[in-house]
Formats: structure tokens, sequence, C-alpha cells
């Protein structure tokens, strides 16, 4: 049997090497999966196993004959637009790597994201991407700490300490930017416009960096946390009452409460009112004036953190856990013109 330069036998990962495909892709082949592998492929294989002397280890592969090449996904409201953009990301990976993807709606309840993924791992999924409703952080944890856990993504919402990678919005650079562009518009105040921040990691980021800015000097403003349509109507009408004379921009954190406002503020604005929010371009473009945003490029966030999850799952990765910021793209439009 031929040996490598270091004198042991040739492992998957050395045919892999010299073929120029990952180690699931020669994983495959052993088993007969050849997919849309093409003849060359199957050819350049063939020749680099029979050079190299490559024997497979018949106890590994009888432990990778388990591998499903499925992964799930348990996404906190499927009803919201950015989140079928994150599957749009994730489902052209697993295209390309010829992975089926199962998905999971939690509906925005912590007892169903947790009944979906145990769900998802009864199917055999070879890992997990969640967008996590938040509160469950404890139970995640906990999981990602098993000795026998399947490797877990983090997507859009992530947990501290690091147990997992995980894939979010730089959303301190972010906010920065978009706070830099009001402040350039001669914007006097800021209002930051939140649904209840406790325990989603993405309403505490945001809310902590427009804190810090005001905490800066730079602007006037405040924090404005609502749980129901109609409080947020009440605490509307009393701020623009306090804020009269003043150029305010109103900074919504997603699209949804962009529109909970475009609800409950009056048509057409008052002046000297503007309005900002996280949210996708095309929606934002087309809304009215055109609303000025911070485009989370969804697809990409959701395009990385299904290679994340793969490289884990089918090609060896065993680097430290990461938390991988995708930059937002700040887009201008005329409500903070």
């Amino acid at each position: 049997m031929s040996r490598t330069k270091t004198n042991r036998q040739p492992s998957m990962g050395d045919v892999a090497a010299a073929v120029g495909v990952s180690k699931t892709t020669i994983s495959r082949y052993l088993h007969g999966n050849f997919g849309y592998m093409s003849d060359e492929t199957k050819a350049r294989i063939a020749q680099v196993i029979d050079e190299l002397g490559y024997r497979p280890n018949r106890m590994a592969q009888g432990l990778k004959a388990t591998v499903s090449h499925m992964i799930g996904v348990t996404i906190a409201d499927i009803g919201n637009p950015f989140s079928s953009l994150l599957l749009k990301g994730i489902q052209q990976v697993c295209r390309e790597r010829d992975v089926q993807l199962l998905v999971s709606d939690s509906n925005n309840q912590g007892a169903l994201e947790r009944a979906n993924i145990e769900s998802l791992l009864d199917a055999q999924v070879d890992g997990l991407i969640v967008n996590t409703v938040g509160g469950n952080d404890d139970w995640l944890s906990s999981y990602c700490l098993e000795e026998t856990h399947k490797p877990v993504v983090l997507l859009d919402r992530i947990i501290r300490p690091t147990v997992c990678d995980g894939v979010q919005t730089a959303n301190v650079q972010a906010v920065s930017e978009m706070m830099a562009h009001l402040e350039s518009q001669g914007f006097d105040a800021v209002v930051f416009v939140t649904r209840p921040t406790e325990g989603v990691s993405t309403r505490t980021a945001r809310r902590e960096a427009v804190e810090s800015f005001l905490g800066a000097g730079r602007f006037h403003g405040e924090i404005s946390v609502y749980e129901t349509v109609d409080g947020l109507r009440e605490m509307m009408a009393a701020l623009l009452a306090r804020y009269r004379g003043d150029r305010v921009c109103l900074f919504a954190n997603n699209e949804e409460t962009m529109r909970d406002l475009l609800g409950t503020l009056p048509q057409p604005l008052p002046e000297g009112i503007g309005l900002c929010a996280f949210a996708e371009e095309l929606w934002a473009r087309y809304c009215g004036f055109g609303i000025t945003c911070l485009d989370q490029r969804p697809i990409e966030m959701g395009r990385v953190a299904a290679e994340t999850l793969m490289a884990r799952v089918y090609d060896g990765s065993d680097s430290p856990y990461a938390v991988v910021d995708v930059p937002a793209r700040l887009c201008i439009f005329d409500s903070t013109r």
C-alpha cells in the first residue's frame, strides 16, 4: 500500500486534495452516490485512489453511511419576507452541494422551536441552521454542549457566550452608518422604535448601539419599546407632541415595526419627521416615497450560514466556533432627505 510523505496510510483527505474536490465528494463516490458527479470526476477519483493505494477504513465507512445529506432549518417566522430571503440563500447552497433542505416554522413560539429541532433531529439531519425566536438560549446552549450534538449554525440571532457558529448582520456598524447619515442630513433627534428586546440578540445589539450614539451627545432622542399596535399609536401621538419643532427621525428595528409605524402615524407625515429602518431594499424603495434603509442582505446571510454548516458537516472543518458579521448596505431614499 502506498504511503504519504509523512509515512502514514493515505486518507480520504489526501484523495480529495489530489483530485481537487471535497471529502464529501469522495465519500459519495465510495458509497456509489454519484448524483451530479461527472464521468470525468469519477474517472479522476478512481485514478487517484489507485495511484495512492487508498483503502477505505471499513469501520469509518459504516459510521459515515449514517450521513443523510439533509440539513434542517427552523425559522422564527416564515411569514416574514426577511425569512424567505434567508431561506433562498440557504437553498442556493444546498442545490450547489446536492443536499436536501428540511424547513420548519416556529411561528415565534419558543416551545414550537424546540419541538421543530427535535423533529428535525429525529429525521436524521446532518446539521441544523436555527433562526431562533429568542428565549431559548439556555436550551440551545445545553444542546450545543452535548458530546453527541449535531453541528449548529445560528442565523441572524445568536447566543453569547459562543457555543456554536453564527451568522448575523454587522449591527453596530450598520447603526453607526445610519446615524452618521442622519447627522449629515441635519436631524436634531433620533427615536429608535422596537418590539421588546429581551432575549433577542439583534434587537438588543441595535438598541445598545443607538443608546451609545445618543450618549455621545451628537443627537438627543430615546428608545421607544412597544408591545401592541394600539400602544404604539398612543406612544407616537405623545412623541410627536414632545418633539414638536425638532427635525426627528423614527428609526424602526425592522420591516414589521416600520409597517406598524406607517399604520399609526398621521398621513401625510408632519413636517420635519423622517423615517428609516433595517429593511430589504426592494421593499423600502417602493414603499411610498421610499424609506431609507439598512439592507441586511439576507440572501448572502443564508448562503454564509449554509456554507459554514456544510464545512462542519461534510468538509471536516474543526476550526474554533465563530460568529460572522455580514455588513448591511445603507440605501438612501426620500424619507431622510
